[in-house]
């Protein structure tokens, strides 16, 4: 409930910082498509779990990879190079956690036995942006794709069972991390303010595997792609 109220409050405050340079230029003709843009996005991400890692976490332990959904932020710049599409660069950052136990193990006092997996990903893409509507209308939907490096982290902290000799329990913490090259689809909705800014929705979904490697070496691919679904404000320069 807290992560919504946060989320509502700064979306609110991007709502605001757009809507006050409006208010002063509500008669300027809006020439979007004749600029470069810079945005600002906040939103929710939540990873998909398709691969050998994370089917084999939901075998052995409670939960899965959505619950590791968590805030996502990021940013785009934008550049006209017709009037129905443009090059966009974008950056993302997202740390989603989750406490995961053992479902078929507890300890001698029969409580469960818990460890917190954490994943950060962090892309950096390029792609195409793809205008659907006339600048004239008050709604303009546009889609896109792109690709780019995928930087991802993954940490397992907390008690496990040692299955190599009597189903000790032990404390530890595993790591690992990589980059790998993946790519996206998007949609979304632009609503124009003013000549030079504008409110969006936008969903993505990221697609990208990695082989993991370090204290996860035996355990396959994981899966650092998901869906995003953010909003946010857009300055036009």
């Amino acid at each position: 409930m807290k992560r919504w109220i946060w989320m509502g409050g700064a979306l609110g405050l991007c709502l605001l910082l757009g809507a006050a340079p409006g208010l002063a230029a509500m008669h300027s003709p809006y020439n979007r498509y004749s600029s470069d843009e810079f945005r600002l996005r906040l939103g929710l991400f939540t990873p998909d779990g398709d691969s050998e890692y994370w089917h084999g976490a939901e075998s052995d332990f409670t939960g899965d990879a959505s619950d590791l959904q968590d805030v996502v932020f990021g940013g785009d710049w934008i550049h006209q190079v017709t009037p129905f599409m443009a090059l966009m660069v974008s950056g993302d950052f997202y740390q989603g956690q989750s406490d995961m136990s053992y479902r078929n193990f507890t300890d001698t006092h029969g409580h469960e036995i818990v460890h917190t997996t954490t994943l950060e990903v962090a892309p950096f893409t390029a792609g195409l942006v793809f205008r659907l509507a006339p600048e004239a209308l008050p709604v303009h939907p546009y889609v896109g794709v792109g690709g780019g490096l995928y930087w991802w982290h993954l940490d397992e902290e907390g008690d496990f069972v040692d299955f190599t000799g009597r189903n000790d329990i032990f404390t530890d913490a595993f790591h690992d991390d990589g980059a790998v090259f993946g790519y996206y689809a998007l949609a979304g909705l632009d609503i124009p303010i003013s000549s030079n800014f504008s409110v969006f929705g936008e969903a993505r979904w990221d697609r990208a595997k990695d082989d993991l490697n370090g204290d996860f070496a035996t355990l396959g691919k994981i899966d650092v792609g998901g869906s995003k679904y953010m909003g946010g404000v857009s300055w036009h320069f």
